[in-house]
């Protein structure tokens, strides 16, 4: 195994089963090409239902996908270790997942490939500043930056991931021993209740979560979850099947321009990010009052900014070996 993670495990087991036919397409997937030879225009993309993948939901909500000429349904992304298989299987012609998720896909040989950016850093991992997710103590606790995690229990939502590796970076960046900190998994949607009741020293909720505890007064910001000078990188990116990719370039092409576009809008647009999450992914406007909206990708990615996750990634181990950039993106001509 190159991977010390175990999530890929499952995924490798279901991609196979894929590959050889056992799950069929016929379970609620479409032809990698149309009957008469045409790109395929009609697509299920699978994002995640919070703020951090609101870039395809807007897209279908605002029309962008429609105005480029794309068919495009929004579907909800259950979990990392569904969202490979998902599109090996065909249920989804387009799927995003975090960096790490690509990374280990590729280098397990599956036949995936990112076609665009989705959630990007939107800071180089200062100190006290948010960002889509956050590292948050109680209000009246003594930890006040990265390195007062040393010897401290945290939550995180999984071992050996992006957001694991990144604190680890941000603690041993500010003069800590990442070595000391005790680990545990929890999941973000306990994280707050976990710190405010003592069971952990710190942990990570996503937004609008942490936003909405540090302003209720319950719990304080330590910092965020961006690794320290990777401002730009990608958390999160879009994949889809070679097969797909080869078959369908524009198609391709065409959404990663229509989702880049929608990205800038987000970006720019608080407001535009806000309704969208109301009518789209039912939040109430009192959730996100002081929420931090994912900052989104509106370039393609460089190899450059790729080579800064995995540096991290084999320097803490998530990875023993990563792909080639060349190799990870897809080449349809941006």
């Amino acid at each position: 195994m190159r991977i010390f993670t175990p999530k890929l495990k499952k995924l490798q087991v279901v991609a196979c089963l894929a590959a050889v036919g056992l799950l069929a397409t016929a379970c609620g997937g479409s032809d990698t090409a149309s009957s008469n030879g045409e790109e395929v225009t009609k697509l299920v993309v699978g994002a995640a239902p919070s703020l951090s993948g609101i870039g395809v939901y807007a897209g279908v909500a605002d029309g962008s996908f429609k105005e480029a000429g794309l068919d495009v349904s929004a579907v909800p992304n259950k979990s990392a270790n569904e969202a490979i298989p998902q599109l090996l299987n065909g249920g989804t012609q387009i799927a995003m997942v975090d960096v790490i998720t690509a990374m280990q896909a590729r280098s397990q040989g599956l036949p995936v490939k990112i076609v665009s950016p989705a959630g990007v850093q939107s800071t180089n991992g200062e100190k006290k500043e948010m960002s889509a997710a956050s590292v948050i103590a109680k209000a009246d606790s003594k930890i006040d930056s990265p390195a007062d995690l040393e010897g401290k229990k945290v939550g995180v939502p999984a071992l050996k991931t992006q957001t694991w590796m990144n604190i680890r970076a941000s603690i041993d960046a500010d003069g800590g021993d990442s070595s000391k900190v005790q680990f545990i998994e929890a999941p973000p949607a306990q994280a707050v209740d976990l710190v405010v009741q003592g069971e952990v020293d710190a942990s990570t909720p996503n937004e609008p979560l942490a936003s909405t505890a540090i302003s209720n007064g319950n719990v304080k910001l330590v910092m965020n979850t961006d690794a320290p000078g990777n401002q730009g990188a990608p958390t999160s990116v879009y994949m889809a099947t070679e097969e797909f990719i080869n078959a369908n370039p524009e198609t391709i092409k065409t959404f990663a321009d229509s989702i880049q576009s929608v990205s800038a809008k987000i970006n720019d647009d608080r407001k535009f990010a806000i309704d969208t999450a109301v009518s789209e992914l039912n939040f109430t406007p009192e959730q996100l009052t002081n929420a931090f909206v994912q900052v989104l990708g509106e370039e393609p990615i460089t190899e450059e900014n790729l080579k800064k996750v995995s540096d991290l990634a084999t320097h803490y181990e998530v990875l023993t070996e990563v792909p080639e950039a060349s190799d990870l993106l897809a080449n349809f001509g941006q």
